[in-house]
C-alpha cells in the first residue's frame, strides 16, 4: 500500500504493478497537486522510467533538454555551460527531460488505471495505522481499514505516516523562502537555454522551460522576514528587474520554505518512508525529485525481493542507503548550488563558488565527469550490496 500519490507513490507503484505486485494508492486530495513542484527529469533516471513505460509519454508533452545545465554570471556576463549532448554515445538518454508534476502524475494515472492489479483511491486520507508481523491495517477518514504487507508512506514533507512511525525530520530551516512560478514569456529572447542558473547580486532564479507551449518555471527566494500573504504583490517586481519591464503572464505560483532534514527512520516494521516524507532538500539543481525517484528504484528492487522470501534485512539496508545518500550527496549538493546561485554577494565568493564546475566545464571529460557524477544518488543495487 503507498499513502501518496504524487511522484515518488506513483512511480513505485508502477514498477511494483508491472512485476505482478498488487498495490493500492491512497491519497486525501481529489488528484494531482498542480502548484509549481519539481519538474526536472534527470538523464541518469531516464532509463529506469523507460523500463516502466513512462519515458515515451513524458517526451510526448514534456521538454526534451539538451542544452543541460547553464550558468549566467550577470556581474561578468560570462556563461558557463555543461550541455547534455556531451554524453551522446555513451548514455541512451542524453537529454533531460522538463514535465510539471501534475502532468507527470496524470501520465503514472493513467496507465495504472488501466492495470488491473491497481486500486488507485482519491479523496482517501490516511488518518494512522497499526503494524503487526502480518501485515499493516490503515485507517482512512471515513472509510473501512485497509490492510496490505506493507505501507510506505510518500505523503510529503508533512508526512503523517513519517509522525506516526515516531520518526522526526533532523536538520535545519533556511532563512528564506522559495517562490515557484509558473510564467508565459519569450526567455529565450533573452539568452536563455532550456535550463540556466542566473546569478545576480539582487535578482537570483532559475529559469527554466517547463514544456514546448510557452510555459517557463522561474524561482527566486525573498527573505522569510517577508509577509507571505502579500508575496503574490511582490512577484510583478521581481519580473520587472528581470525582464527589463516586459510583460510576464504569471500563470500560477507557490511560496515555500527550504530545508536540509532527513528524517531518524525510514522504516519500522512493514512501514517504510520514501521521497519528501523521508528528507527534505532545498530544489536547486533538481536534486529533491531525484533523490525520491532513487529510493523507488531501490525500494522496488527491496521489496520485490522480500516478497519473493528475501530476509527483512534487506529492508534495513534500504534505509541505510538512503540515508547515506541524503546526508552524503543530495544534500551538499544541492546546498552548495544554493549557496553559489543565492549568496555570491562579492566578485571573491563568486569566483570561490564558480571554479569548480567552471574548470569541469571547460573540457568535454569534464562536462562527462559532472554529468555522470548526477548517478550517485542511485544506490547500489540489492543483488549487488548483497555481493
Amino acid at each position: 500500500m503507498v499513502a501518496g500519490a504524487g511522484p515518488v507513490g506513483l512511480t513505485l507503484a508502477l514498477f511494483l504493478a508491472r512485476a505482478g505486485r498488487t498495490v493500492t494508492v491512497l491519497e486525501r486530495e481529489a488528484g494531482p497537486n498542480e502548484a509549481p513542484r519539481a519538474m526536472v527529469y534527470l538523464h541518469s533516471l531516464l532509463p529506469d522510467l523507460a523500463g516502466i513505460g513512462m519515458l515515451d509519454p513524458m517526451r510526448g508533452v514534456g521538454y526534451e533538454d539538451h542544452e543541460g545545465l547553464n550558468l549566467h554570471l550577470a556581474s561578468t556576463g560570462e556563461l558557463i555551460s555543461i550541455p547534455n549532448t556531451a554524453l551522446e554515445g555513451e548514455v541512451d538518454y542524453p537529454f533531460n527531460v522538463h514535465l510539471g508534476q501534475g502532468e507527470y502524475c496524470r501520465l503514472a494515472i493513467a496507465q495504472l488505471m488501466d492495470m488491473p492489479n491497481v486500486r488507485l483511491r482519491f479523496n482517501s486520507e490516511v488518518t494512522g495505522f497499526a503494524d503487526s508481523k502480518d501485515g499493516v491495517s490503515v485507517q482512512v477518514a471515513g472509510e473501512d481499514d485497509v490492510t496490505a504487507r506493507y505501507l510506505v508512506g510518500s505523503d510529503g514533507g508533512q508526512s503523517l505516516v513519517r509522525k506516526q512511525l515516531g520518526a522526526t525530520l533532523e536538520g535545519f530551516t533556511w532563512t528564506d523562502r522559495f517562490v515557484a512560478t509558473n510564467v508565459r514569456f519569450p526567455f529565450e529572447s533573452m539568452g536563455f537555454f532550456g535550463s540556466n542558473m542566473y546569478v545576480h547580486p539582487e535578482i537570483a532564479c532559475i529559469i527554466s522551460r517547463i514544456n514546448s507551449d510557452g510555459l517557463w518555471r522561474v524561482t527566486y527566494q525573498e527573505p522569510e522576514s517577508l509577509p507571505v500573504e502579500t508575496v503574490e504583490d511582490r512577484i510583478p517586481e521581481h519580473f520587472h528587474k528581470l525582464t527589463g519591464g516586459r510583460d510576464v503572464d504569471v500563470v500560477s505560483f507557490n511560496p515555500y520554505r527550504m530545508h536540509q532534514r532527513l528524517s531518524t527512520k525510514l522504516r519500522s516494521g512493514n512501514v517504510i518512508l520514501a521521497g519528501d516524507a523521508a528528507h527534505l532538500t532545498n530544489p536547486t539543481g533538481g536534486l529533491g525529485l531525484t533523490t525520491g525517484l532513487y529510493d523507488v528504484v531501490l525500494l522496488q528492487e527491496t521489496l520485490r525481493a522480500v516478497l519473493d522470501g528475501a530476509d527483512e534485512d534487506a529492508l534495513d539496508y534500504y534505509e541505510a542507503e538512503r540515508s547515506r545518500v541524503f546526508r552524503e550527496v543530495t544534500s551538499p549538493n544541492a546546498s552548495s548550488l544554493k549557496t553559489l546561485l543565492y549568496e555570491s554577494s562579492t566578485p571573491e565568493l563568486l569566483e570561490q563558488h564558480i571554479a569548480p564546475i567552471r574548470q569541469l566545464a571547460g573540457t568535454e571529460s569534464g562536462q562527462r565527469q559532472f554529468l555522470h557524477g548526477l548517478d550517485a544518488m542511485r544506490s547500489p543495487a540489492l543483488t549487488a550490496a548483497a555481493r
